[in-house]
């Protein structure tokens, strides 16, 4: 069982992933050879290099689309660290300078920031990262009520709407599927095209075995990457659950940085 987990996490998924579609019609294939069931001519085999190219033609179109937006999603992580220190820097300058309690609180729930985006906002999906976001708006009005001087207000909002902006970003990518209809489209087309190849007559069978093998993984690869990059921040308890999420470790790192300073009394 830990030997399954470890492949489902690792690079190895999506071979781990199409294996038993390739062995059930590997064995379609045979059961058809088996039970002379090939009934589709002969002659209809030349046809189907045309319609796999078409097949992989529109696959490549929608691995192209989702291939942007995860570019885009792996330079999130950097956006929400850079906007936290950001902010934590300002914070922590009025504290020190001013006096400022209200930005003492404001450092102490940035702490809590990242583990709540993490446990709470990628793994629960519940709103408390936004909840946590509005109370930091507060402790930031509350900065200006103590007479901070108005260039820090407008950086630490502007810090803070970023960071909001960023996670609404996060939420359309995760909410969103890339034209749903030819997704649906190309993988009933899939399915019937290697159906209809299962069942046709190859010479000799076992020829056609291996090419079948061949088409199911080559097709479903490429839709079970889709599918998988689509979410690119599809993360469990143990913060990964492929090796083609997006990393965190420049959010972990900054949470180090958070945790070993130290709000010395002012």
């Amino acid at each position: 069982m830990k030997l399954l987990q470890a492949i489902k996490k690792s690079r190895f998924h999506l071979i781990y992933t199409v294996f038993p579609i390739v062995i059930f019609m590997a064995g379609l294939k045979i059961a058809a050879h088996s039970f002379d069931l090939e009934i589709v001519p002969r002659e209809i085999n030349t046809y189907f290099p045309s319609i796999l190219t078409g097949i992989i033609f529109i696959l490549g179109f929608l691995l192209a689309g989702v291939v942007t937006d995860y570019k885009e999603c792996e330079k999130i992580p950097n956006e929400i660290a850079s906007s936290l220190y950001s902010l934590w820097q300002e914070a922590d300058y009025l504290r020190t300078v001013n006096h400022s309690r209200a930005s003492e609180h404001l450092m102490i729930k940035l702490k809590t920031v990242i583990p709540v985006l993490i446990n709470d906002f990628f793994i629960l999906r519940n709103d408390n990262l936004l909840r946590l976001i509005d109370s930091l708006s507060d402790d930031i009005k509350e900065i200006g009520k103590e007479g901070t001087i108005a260039n820090y207000m407008v950086r630490m909002k502007n810090d803070l709407y970023q960071i909001r902006k960023t996670v609404d970003r996060i939420n359309v990518v995760k909410n969103t599927e890339f034209i749903p209809s030819v997704n649906t489209s190309i993988l009933v087309l899939a399915i019937i095209f290697l159906v209809i190849y299962g069942l046709s007559q190859t010479q000799p069978w076992w020829g056609g075995l291996i090419i079948i093998s061949i088409f199911t993984t080559i097709i479903f690869t490429i839709i079970f990457l889709i599918q998988d990059m689509k979410d690119p921040f599809e993360y469990d308890e143990t913060f990964h659950v492929k090796s083609d999420e997006v990393s965190l470790t420049v959010l972990e790192d900054m949470q180090k940085v958070f945790n070993a300073k130290k709000l010395d009394p002012i």
